[in-house]
């Protein structure tokens, strides 16, 4: 979450400068410089998440292509992306045969049919291509 306010506004007295509504103090001061390295010229970070996006569409077009009777779709946007089964309990058998081998995703959607990807946004391309090639094993393993 995240809680703005006016700088004039931010005199805490001691131990009260967290919570659940005022933040952390470090995580704020990580995100600011995470900021500052990434947008710096406006544009690199958002290359950077489209350029891996392409890539995590790319793996989950070939999961999908090895398995087009058991996948129903593929969806997501920048790093934020789903492979719906036509069988939920296979999306969770996935998840935890991803665990097993080291990566970690999650089930999502109504009845948890879809395996969720959410790498972080200072991923590098190598880290991707291990963990989509973990998650096709996974995938190949559970059939």
């Amino acid at each position: 979450s995240l809680c703005l306010f006016k700088p004039e506004l931010d005199i805490w007295e001691p131990g009260e400068h967290n919570g659940t509504f005022r933040g952390n103090n470090p995580a704020f001061v990580t995100a600011t410089a995470a900021l500052e390295t990434y947008w710096a010229d406006g544009s690199a970070m958002e290359k950077q998440t489209r350029a891996r996006g392409e890539q995590v569409e790319q793996g989950l077009i070939s999961i999908t292509e090895e398995n087009l009777a058991d996948v129903k779709e593929y969806r997501g946007r920048g790093l934020v992306w789903g492979i719906e089964f036509k069988d939920p309990e296979r999306a969770g058998r996935i998840c935890a045969r991803a665990f097993e081998l080291g990566l970690l995703v999650e089930t999502s959607g109504p009845q948890g049919e879809v395996v969720k990807l959410l790498p972080a946004l200072t991923i590098t391309p190598e880290e991707l291509d291990e963990g989509l090639s973990i998650l096709a094993r996974a995938v190949r393993e559970t059939v």
